[in-house]
């Protein structure tokens, strides 16, 4: 069925047949040859070759309709790209057309999250500089408001198919900040490369999934992860895989390897120590948590060094379906907590308070957090010795935790997790007592320390007596000096 928008030309690659569909979309990958093909003023130009499409489960598929609200609509293409420090990692987003008004929507999925954003006027001063903003800073976009940046780095295009309203040539990086606002608010700050492909800017906001309705009746999500399996290039070990559209990295849970996920099968990169102890919650264990279907897919211990001490907690992922995406458990001295994603812009730091919901939280500590064992599957490129700065601001209901890497930047919210809770999510026996191993604990560090202190005072008192100093006795004052640091949470 043609549209007012048709406009048929050859191909100037390989002379296949084209037709732009869409008057909103400035290039197109041609069926034929896979180049990307421009559309002019006066011509159409082939920009570059894509290479194959990575498999990326949807069911967003290309040509496939549905309603959004009361507005039919139309998948007109896709885009998988990838961030030029971290190739072998990409994402999709999808180009969705609306036929009857001539607008579009580019709509991404990440983490457990939809978002869906729009080209916005630039602001009259244009965007600020690219190496002027900082994972957490704050950035004001004359007209559109103020945001938290979430994420500064380098992207370049490796695959596309259908129509795009811009796109830039595959392989050519691109510097990008995403940004994101206190209301759900979303965008990306796209600065081109420099020379040719000039900045634009998205707006937009997290959306529910259920907003688009698929004339087929198909879900546009899968209610909950459906686990495959892939095999340990060095020991042939069988390891599950829940996520393997947004998993990156797996270390095997027998052998210690790490491997890149890279078109489904993995690629060994090397060994990894394994953990000096077994996970409480086993990988691949399936429970109900608070309403929630999750699997355990990671175990992580991190650890910080506090004047000369060593301090070490640990941490589990979870992963409940693109419906509910990934959540941690943190367990530090037999103390659990639920970890749950936030979206940057929602929460306020303000020196030494933040904000979130209306409520306040105080800043509790900021330590540098750093990853010493690992093993499962992952959503980014986890590495042994990776570090954070990690700071928490604690409240009445909970805790607030953000970690800034150089080009990123995440924020949770942990509530307390009784054991008997989480015990009976899982189906396990009750979680191990306070002192479990793997290093010396927050909290156990600190009674260690007094237990220590105690004793060499009990010790002077001793002497003191024995030597029956008379007259005048004597006060021992030992300083306490800050509190020891308690602190987790996930990446």
């Amino acid at each position: 069925m043609s549209t007012p928008f048709d406009r048929a030309a050859a191909c100037p690659s390989c002379g296949a047949p084209i037709t732009f569909r869409f008057a909103g979309a400035m290039a197109q990958v041609c069926k034929h040859c896979k180049f990307v093909v421009a559309r002019t003023d006066r011509d159409l130009r082939a920009v570059g070759r894509v290479a194959d499409l990575v498999e990326m489960p949807t069911p967003l598929q290309l040509g496939v309709t549905g309603r959004w609200g009361n507005e039919p609509f139309v998948v007109d293409g896709r885009v998988q790209l990838d961030r030029a420090s971290a190739p072998g990692a990409p994402w999709q987003e999808i180009f969705i057309a609306f036929p009857a008004s001539g607008r579009w929507t580019w709509v991404a999925f990440a983490q457990g999250r939809w978002y869906a954003t729009t080209e916005a006027p630039l602001p009259l001063n244009g965007l600020p500089p690219w190496t002027s903003l900082q994972p957490g800073g704050r950035v004001h976009l004359e007209g559109h408001g103020m945001f938290t940046v979430v994420e500064v780095g380098r992207r370049r295009v490796i695959s596309a198919e259908g129509e795009m309203p811009y796109v830039a040539a595959p392989g050519v990086v691109t510097g990008f900040v995403d940004i994101a606002g206190p209301r759900g608010e979303f965008g990306t700050l796209d600065y081109g490369d420099g020379r040719t492909i000039p900045p634009k800017l998205y707006l937009g906001r997290q959306i529910d999934p259920a907003v688009m309705q698929l004339d087929s009746g198909a879900p546009v999500e899968k209610p909950a992860a459906q686990v495959t399996a892939v095999t340990c290039p060095n020991c042939g070990g069988n390891l599950p895989l829940a996520a393997p559209g947004t998993a990156e990295r797996i270390v095997c849970r027998y052998c210690g390897t790490a491997s890149d996920l890279t078109k489904g099968a993995l690629v060994a990169l090397g060994q990894v120590p394994r953990p000096p102890m077994e996970p409480y919650v086993p990988l691949g264990a399936e429970g109900q948590l608070r309403g929630m279907r999750v699997l355990c897919i990671g175990f992580v211990i991190r650890g910080c060094t506090v004047e000369g001490e060593r301090y070490r907690w640990r941490e589990y992922l979870l992963y409940g379906g693109p419906s509910v995406g990934y959540l941690w458990l943190m367990e530090e001295d037999g103390a659990w907590q639920l970890v749950t994603p936030l979206s940057p812009g929602e929460v306020q730091p303000m020196g030494s308070t933040a904000s979130y919901q209306g409520r306040t939280y105080a800043l509790k500590q900021s330590v540098h957090a750093e990853v010493e064992y690992v093993i499962g599957e992952f959503y980014w490129k986890v590495e042994i010795g990776e570090g954070v700065q990690a700071t928490e601001y604690q409240g009445g209901d909970g805790k607030i935790s953000v970690e800034q890497a150089p080009t990123e930047v995440s924020v949770s919210f942990c509530s307390p997790l009784p054991g008997k809770e989480l015990a009976a999510a899982f189906h396990l026996p009750p979680p191990p007592s306070p002192g479990l191993g793997g290093g010396t604990s927050l909290r156990s560090g600190t009674v260690i320390v007094l237990i220590v202190v105690l004793i060499i005072a009990l010790l002077i008192l001793i002497s003191l007596s024995d030597c029956g100093g008379g007259g005048g006795g004597g006060v021992i004052f030992v300083p306490t000096g800050g509190s020891t640091p308690s602190f987790g949470g996930g990446k």
